[in-house]
């Protein structure tokens, strides 16, 4: 079932990344086109968060990321639902709240119209050793 082409990997790889650097440069329209309507975020603090509020948190200027670097990146493919593990080293502010540290993130993304569109992602804080 996880027999993907290597490309179809690279691509979800190169849709996560975008995403990435939408929400590191604030560019709420390059994020638009790689996250879905239907999002649903799950915060390290276990709070779920609709697209329509990440977006308005990134217009207000209560939500900023600063720094977030993910590594020890790993995918799946199932039909048209990709999912990525990994790790993020981030450093972030929502309202008054600064978060930083290494999460653990599942994120799940859904091939439509030919693209990778965000459409899950849970989020755990790693304890430091």
């Amino acid at each position: 079932m996880n027999n993907a082409t290597p490309d179809l990997h690279a691509s979800l790889t190169a849709a996560h990344h975008d995403r990435l650097n939408a929400v590191l440069d604030g560019d709420l329209e390059a994020l638009a086109k790689v996250v879905g309507e239907d999002m649903i975020y799950v915060s390290s603090f276990g709070k779920a968060h609709t697209r329509a509020e990440v977006i308005a948190a990134f217009q207000s200027g209560a939500m900023k990321i600063e720094r977030m670097d993910s590594y020890d990146i790993s995918t799946r493919i199932y039909g048209n639902i990709g999912i990525l593990i990994y790790q993020a080293d981030t450093k972030m502010t929502n309202g008054d709240v600064i978060v930083e540290g290494v999460t653990r993130s599942t994120t799940i993304y859904e091939m439509r119209n030919g693209h990778w569109l965000m459409i899950s992602q849970h989020q755990s804080p790693v304890a430091a050793d």
